[in-house]
């Protein structure tokens, strides 16, 4: 669930992108303003289910996958009252993390709904049992900057629509929509990053490693190379046909935006 509304969110937010990089080009017809508010609002309208439906999977892994937990905040050590941690440079040689902002019992209470609850650290697992901790809470702490960052967008779109009943049509505004697009696929990455390297090293939790599971088998290689290759192509002439639709005039714009 958490995944298919991230992807809803990411075509939302890209479709407004697109239509505020023409907004930006000067192309403030009808045409550009309804689909700019067509992407906003799918985008937006997501944003808070998947706050909720985020939440859920965190509990989730909090209760199943606590080593993956504990490195998506750089958590060291087993704590009762254990803080959140905002940003931060985990240090495995030195294992703690630095530079972060700590709110304290704030994962014990989104991971238990308790302040006081006990939250497992990376102490409890060898280093050969762990997960790359820097990269999984550098991926976990981008995507929810990026989250928090379109969140803070669409209360921008909405007191402009409260106040005057129409979207926003500043260069700014129009600059964050088109970043908004790129920076959700951004984020959709970093959560399949933190989904996969945080379980790491396994691929059966806890019972297979990934490791005793790569096969050796003759021509893996060549389907593997043609599947990248496959898709490569496949995107190359998306990226084309968009780009050509792009650049195309639509029949009566020039009407609309003289009208």
């Amino acid at each position: 669930t958490h995944m298919i509304v991230a992807a809803y969110m990411a075509t939302g937010f890209t479709v407004a992108a697109v239509y505020a990089v023409g907004m930006l080009k000067g192309r403030r017809d009808a045409y550009h303003r309804r689909g700019l508010a067509v992407g906003l609002v799918l985008g937006l309208a997501l944003a808070p289910i998947q706050i909720v439906v985020g939440d859920a999977a965190a509990r989730l892994v909090a209760d199943r996958q606590q080593v993956k937990l504990a490195a998506m905040e750089g958590l060291w050590r087993t704590t009762a009252d254990a803080p959140l941690t905002i940003g931060g440079i985990p240090l495995p040689s030195q294992e703690r993390t630095i530079l972060g902002i700590r709110i304290q019992g704030g994962l014990s209470w989104l991971a238990y709904g308790n302040t006081g609850a006990v939250v497992h650290g990376l102490d409890e697992v060898p280093p050969a049992d762990r997960p790359n901790v820097v990269v999984v809470h550098l991926a976990f702490q981008t995507m929810v900057a990026i989250g928090f960052a379109l969140a803070a967008l669409g209360l921008w779109a909405s007191i402009g629509w409260i106040r005057r009943r129409r979207l926003p049509d500043t260069k700014w505004f129009l600059r964050a929509a088109a970043v908004a697009g790129p920076a959700t696929f951004v984020a959709l990455e970093m959560g399949w990053v933190v989904t996969e390297l945080g379980r790491q090293p396994w691929i059966v939790y806890g019972q297979t490693r990934t490791a005793d599971s790569v096969t050796s088998r003759p021509g893996i290689v060549f389907w593997l190379a043609a599947t990248v290759a496959i898709y490569v192509l496949l995107g190359t002439a998306c990226a084309w046909l968009l780009y050509r639709l792009a650049r195309t005039p639509r029949e009566g714009a020039e009407l609309e935006a003289a009208g």
